[in-house]
């Protein structure tokens, strides 16, 4: 279903955007999705984002799908590293929203966290994650479902590097496997188990995760 909307906060207000609620659970209906993550900013690079949000993906996907992006892309998974400190109001308004929104306003975005994000609350006050998690960490591991797949969020920074994660994450498999309409999972988490790219991050929680 379409859903058209627009955004006022005091005297502003924002051009009618417009976006499509999921697909039913049973309908098996096929989703188009983007991955990506650390798109924080690179002051050698500072564009990159940005260039590849809108030379990127909505260029390919006007080019070779639709030209509204609603219809042409479904949501969008981001696996950590949104902006450099997360601590920093500018940084989420300049470097992150800023570049992507012209990709924001019709696709959700699900982000886990990142280290980078330092554990801010603006993360936690800008994106509303489902509440499915731990009740003592909300919105740091989450499940939800898409059409015939699960998405799974994870937070792979050391402080919640704990077993009841694991004891969740388990659970979440079960619930999935036990569910004729669950074709496919997906997990999401920033840290790598063996990377040759960032060697330092290498985390063996992200081994016990796999």
């Amino acid at each position: 279903t379409h859903y058209y909307y627009r955004v006022v906060t005091g005297e502003d207000i924002s051009d009618i955007a417009h976006f499509m609620t999921p697909p039913t659970a049973d309908s098996e209906a096929p989703i188009r999705l983007v991955a990506m993550s650390d798109m924080q900013r690179d002051s050698g690079n500072p564009d990159v984002y940005r260039s590849l949000i809108n030379d990127g993906v909505i260029a390919f996907l006007e080019d070779t799908v639709s030209d509204d992006l609603a219809e042409a892309l479904n949501l969008v998974l981001i696996a950590g590293d949104l902006v450099d400190n997360g601590l920093v109001f500018d940084e989420w308004a300049n470097d992150f929203f800023g570049p992507s929104e012209n990709l924001m306003g019709s696709v959700p975005f699900f982000p886990v966290l990142g280290n980078h994000e330092n554990n801010s609350p603006y993360y936690f006050e800008y994106f509303h994650l489902p509440e499915n998690g731990d009740p003592l960490f909300e919105e740091h591991w989450w499940s939800t479902r898409y059409s015939n797949i699960v998405i799974l969020g994870l937070n792979s920074n050391a402080l919640f590097r704990l077993p009841d994660q694991l004891a969740w994450l388990d659970d979440a498999l079960d619930t999935a496997c036990g569910d004729d309409t669950v074709d496919f999972v997906f997990a999401q988490l920033h840290h790598p188990y063996h990377s040759e790219l960032w060697v330092d991050g290498n985390t063996d929680y992200t081994g016990d995760v796999i």
